[in-house]
């Protein structure tokens, strides 16, 4: 069933579904302009555009899968910065760092409230994001090893 919301619904629904829309407006956004802008053959990219469009969709289909891997995905986003700090001690601005929490914050909060629990058919599991705060550091440091040692 599709992610939407009644006129009567409050303004918690009606702004977690309209954040979930744009959430996933703006992961396709980044999709399309990943695809056109790499120089990887597109046949290497086909798997990974094919999972993102799963998620995509997933997520605007109330899928619980979908809601774990856009999670894990906003986890990366934002621990990435701090990762590569510790790991590099390379820093960013003041000015990226309140964007990312602001980011991270609302997106969390529109992906773990009361309404998104309704929505996406799931009991409120607060311990959930221990995992995909490990899971996602540890992605963010495999990659910045990976891309350290190939550079």
């Amino acid at each position: 069933m599709l992610t939407k919301f009644h006129k009567h619904s409050s303004f918690k629904k009606k702004f977690t579904v309209v954040t979930i829309w744009i959430i996933a407006l703006v992961m396709m956004s980044a999709m399309i302009k990943f695809v056109i802008s790499t120089q990887i053959n597109f046949l290497w990219l086909l798997i990974p555009v094919i999972i993102g469009l799963f998620v995509i969709s997933g997520i605007i289909l109330r899928c619980k899968i979908a809601r774990w891997f856009t999670l894990l995905a906003m986890y990366v986003f934002v621990l990435l910065p701090l990762v590569n700090y510790l790991m590099l001690g390379e820093t960013i601005s003041t000015e990226l760092i309140v964007i990312y929490v602001a980011i991270a914050l609302v997106s969390i909060y529109v992906f773990s409230n009361k309404k998104a629990m309704d929505i996406f058919y799931i009991e409120s599991n607060p311990h959930e994001h221990i995992p995909l705060i490990l899971f996602a550091l540890s992605i963010s440091g495999v990659y910045i090893f990976l891309m350290q040692s190939l550079y």
